[in-house]
This record gives C-alpha cells, sequence and structure tokens, in this order.
C-alpha cells in the first residue's frame, strides 16, 4: 500500500483559469516524497542531511497531467519506492483529488554523501527500509 500525504491546495496555487499552476505539481510531488521519508523515518530532507548527511538530490522527473486540480479538494498523493538501485531510488508519486487520478510522476533520486556532494551507497538500515516498501507493478 503506498503512502498517502495529503496536501491543501490553496487559492495561490492556481493561474488565471482557476486550476493548479503547472509549476505547482512537481512541488506537490516533492513534497509528497518527503513526506514519504518523515513517515518511515522520522524526519524528511532535512533531517537526513544533517543527522546523517545523507543527501537524495534529484537527477530525473516526468509527470503525466490527466486532470486539472483546483482548491475545491484536499490532493491525495500517493508515493511508493518503485526501484532501489546501488546508489539511485526510483519514485511513483500519483495525485487524486475527489477520487480523481490528476497526474501521474516519476522521480529518480540518487544518493550522496551530503557533506561532500558525492555519489555513494544508501546506509544498510536505508536498503532493508526502502526494499520493504517497493511497490511492484499490478500484475
Amino acid at each position: 500500500m503506498p503512502y498517502r500525504h495529503e496536501i491543501r491546495i490553496a487559492w495561490g496555487d492556481c493561474d488565471p483559469a482557476k486550476i493548479v499552476y503547472t509549476a505547482r505539481i512537481p512541488a506537490f510531488a516533492l513534497d509528497a516524497i518527503n513526506g514519504w521519508w518523515e513517515h518511515h523515518l522520522g524526519g524528511g530532507w532535512f533531517q537526513m542531511d544533517l543527522d546523517r548527511d545523507l543527501g537524495t538530490p534529484f537527477v530525473h522527473m516526468g509527470l503525466d497531467f490527466l486532470a486539472p486540480m483546483t482548491p475545491r479538494h484536499r490532493l491525495i498523493c500517493e508515493v511508493a519506492p518503485t526501484r532501489l538501485g546501488e546508489t539511485s531510488i526510483d519514485w511513483r508519486v500519483g495525485g487524486y483529488q475527489d477520487g480523481v487520478h490528476c497526474f501521474e510522476g516519476r522521480f529518480t533520486c540518487v544518493f550522496v554523501k551530503a557533506s561532500a556532494f558525492a555519489k555513494e551507497p544508501p546506509p544498510a538500515e536505508i536498503r532493508a527500509l526502502v526494499l520493504g516498501q517497493i511497490e511492484t507493478p499490478a500484475g
């Protein structure tokens, strides 16, 4: 079951067409991924950087826009890791409003030693956590 992250869309998130401004959608998805880390580790990217010297900068983002979003309903983002490589992690983020699938995103991050900004494998406890949460395709 993917982690579900709730986002309150505000009037300021919208464009003159009265729907969510396109540039806000990646920000919502990244907030939801950060929420996944907070939920599973007790802290998100800020704490990972400061407390674990671990960063996960993004190297790929892809979004499919399926339906417009407005402030009328909460945005529910379903987040799950889909692949763990030696030094990278892939994510899926699906955005839903009032039961309507609004966007689907695919993201890739690389694990780095934050103080050196040098690529490295994730620590064993992070690897075990992610492997236990990997979303497998329905089939």
